[in-house]
């Protein structure tokens, strides 16, 4: 699937307490396995307190509940945010994606400076549909769900680390915004977009600790530009030290979940983000 990627933003996501909030917390997770048939737990005009990754309280209201048109599965729900300044006044908590839409979803956990995941039944998560936590619900690594016995929240976290470019895992990206990939898995929840008229390169096999095998930076030719901010992550697992096709990773790898290419032209690579 061709996606676009973004560089990663603190701003990104807010974690939310469970003080004050455990109504919201609790159903942090039961959004996705709720009978559809329930009320909204949470709904437009519910007024939240929350904190920043840093520790700053901030205030949220819910303006808007639906399902998300692009999720066949029907458990995922876009959530309009409002965050309250200091003037009192309410301005959208995200910002639009790469369709216009100013959404989040609520993600159970939370994630730390490093990217690192937590999950957290105490916690939930708005992650904005233009960052990369929301992203690869969308794409379909739901952290709550299985796959043929397997969790997707190991997938998910492999995901994030790849849409932002974190070859390292330590939450530095090496992207911009706008950027398009192609991206699949074993699982086949995503597949390769091979055409000839947009030529692309193996970029990077992804596993949750960030990129486990480098072939091609995404916005360089040499993979010395990303080695060289991680040399101990990277030895012996790039291109250079050994050349590999994608279908041979894993088998030198197998904490390999996720795979992706690059364009060949930087024009393909690159799309308008509002």
């Amino acid at each position: 699937m061709t996606v676009a990627g973004r560089r990663a933003r603190s701003a990104g996501c807010a974690a939310l307490a469970a003080c004050g909030i455990a109504a919201l917390a609790a159903c942090g997770s039961a959004l996705a396995t709720r009978d559809r048939s329930a009320p909204d737990p949470v709904g437009p005009g519910t007024l939240l307190d929350g904190r920043t990754e840093d520790g700053a309280i901030q205030h949220f209201r819910i303006d808007a509940v639906a399902p998300d048109p692009r999720d066949r599965d029907g458990d995922v729900f876009l959530y309009g945010v409002s965050i309250r300044g200091t003037d009192e006044r309410w301005r959208p908590y995200c910002l639009p994606d790469p369709e216009g839409h100013r959404t989040a979803i609520p993600v159970q956990g939370s994630w730390g400076a490093d990217g690192e995941p937590h999950p957290d039944s105490a916690l939930i998560t708005f992650a904005c549909t233009r960052g990369a936590i929301g992203k690869c619900i969308r794409f379909g690594y739901k952290p709550w769900k299985t796959v043929d016995g397997m969790s997707l929240q190991a997938y998910h976290a492999a995901c994030v680390r790849m849409v932002r470019a974190d070859y390292c895992g330590d939450n530095r990206p090496h992207t911009v915004d706008g950027t398009w990939i192609d991206m699949w898995d074993g699982l086949g929840i995503q597949t390769r977009e091979e055409s000839a008229d947009r030529p692309e390169v193996f970029e990077a096999a992804w596993a949750p600790s960030g990129a486990a095998y480098l072939n091609i930076p995404r916005w360089s030719d040499d993979v010395a530009d990303v080695v060289k901010d991680c040399p101990d992550h990277f030895a012996g697992r790039t291109s250079r030290d050994q050349p590999l096709a994608p279908a041979e990773v894993p088998r030198r790898f197998p904490e390999v979940l996720i795979f992706n290419a690059r364009y060949v032209r930087s024009a393909d690579r690159r799309i308008a983000v509002p």
